[in-house]
């Protein structure tokens, strides 16, 4: 790590796991080196090439701030991603980080070479204003534009705002689980009488709907 502020946080195990599979690739033991940069991309840092050299960085989880993209299995979801990483790929990368939301993830306004990616993807139509959290008017200006001239996902008929999406996604989750215990225990109730019906809808809702078996 080339930051001394990041060098300095680094954990000792995570440390003694880099020299460890370095001695593995100078024995050239593949599987003992593989596994150990799995373990290190498990604990949260990443190996990566360098001018040639390795590096070892430290992932983090970044939101950007004001706008929501599509979700990899909504319509345009593939597209809006490829947009993103075309954006940034092998990039210098500025972050600038304004809080932590609720899920752990850094939000922040993020620039590459100088290049606003937040204005990009929404002068592009590869996301929303995401006008809940932002209230930024050069923000609904850019996506304003972008739809005017069917750039990107304003290309499609009526599309799908992703936190709809995502809660259409929960609520459906949710109902399905519901449908499947009545089910269940009407079934119960048919076969066996009602005396058996309480503790066939317990044990259903403990093993199956709570070990996550009825998704």
């Amino acid at each position: 790590m080339d930051d001394p502020r990041e060098s300095a946080n680094v954990p000792q195990k995570v440390y003694d796991m880099v020299t460890e599979r370095t001695q593995a690739r100078i024995r050239r033991d593949c599987d003992t080196a593989n596994t150990l940069r799995n373990t290190i991309d498990e604990a949260g840092y990443k190996i990566m090439i360098r001018s040639g050299s390795e590096i070892l960085a430290r992932k983090y989880r970044i939101r950007m701030r004001g706008i929501d993209a599509p979700e990899l299995k909504m319509t345009y979801g593939k597209e809006s991603k490829d947009a993103l990483v075309k954006l940034i790929g092998e990039k210098s990368t500025r972050i600038y980080v304004y809080e932590q939301d609720q899920f752990g993830r850094y939000v922040g306004d993020i620039y590459c070479d100088s290049v606003f990616i937040q204005e990009q993807m929404l002068k592009n139509g590869h996301a929303w204003h995401f006008k809940n959290y932002d209230s930024r008017q050069e923000f609904s200006e850019w996506e304003r534009k972008a739809r005017a001239a069917c750039q990107g996902l304003w290309a499609l008929n009526n599309p799908k705002k992703p936190w709809d999406w995502r809660r259409d996604e929960r609520n459906g989750r949710h109902i399905t689980i519901k449908k499947l215990f009545a089910k269940v225990a009407w079934l119960g109730a048919l076969l066996l009488g009602g005396r058996y019906l309480k503790k066939l809808a317990i044990f259903f809702w403990e093993k199956i709907v709570m070990g996550g078996h009825a998704d």
